[in-house]
């Protein structure tokens, strides 16, 4: 591990970042399992479960927008933390032309990733497990209004 990583437990139930945040890390999942929603108007649609060596949070790596969906951790959760920053610095020691090909695939993934939820077809490819019921829908829904609370988040 490079002297920037931290690793981070998390217990289930702890919100790891929220829509609309701005964003200053990646996450790489040591353990456990992280589940990815968007939200839409009042509901939540489940996006993704990162599990061990997956990673959340990349788009911000290159891009300043705030982010575009909510992390929670549904099991007992170890994640390292990449500060963007330091993951610049390092992508700055590549030849220009290597961190324009990142900054552009990035890019192109934030756009393809857009359009896929655009048009309804992200719900057919990605691996979010079932559908949530109401009950699970409404507790993962109050952790987020609950974290955006705490830090002084608005949506």
């Amino acid at each position: 591990m490079a002297s920037f990583d931290k690793p981070v437990d998390y217990k289930e139930g702890t919100v790891i970042f929220s829509e609309g945040e701005p964003s200053s890390y990646m996450y790489i999942v040591v353990s456990g399992e992280i589940r990815i929603f968007k939200e839409d108007k009042d509901r939540l649609i489940p996006i993704s479960i990162a599990k061990s060596k997956n990673f959340i949070g990349e788009l911000s790596i290159f891009s300043d927008e705030p982010r575009s969906v909510s992390a929670i951790a549904v099991s007992p959760s170890t994640v390292i933390m990449l500060k963007k920053s330091d993951i610049r610095k390092v992508i700055k020691e590549c030849p220009d032309w290597v961190s324009n090909i990142m900054v552009t695939l990035s890019d192109r993934l934030r756009g393809s990733i857009d359009m896929l939820r655009e048009h309804r077809i992200v719900d057919d490819i990605t691996n979010a497990g079932d559908e949530l019921d109401s009950k699970a829908e409404k507790k993962f829904h109050k952790l987020i209004q609950d974290y955006r609370k705490r830090r002084g988040l608005k949506k």
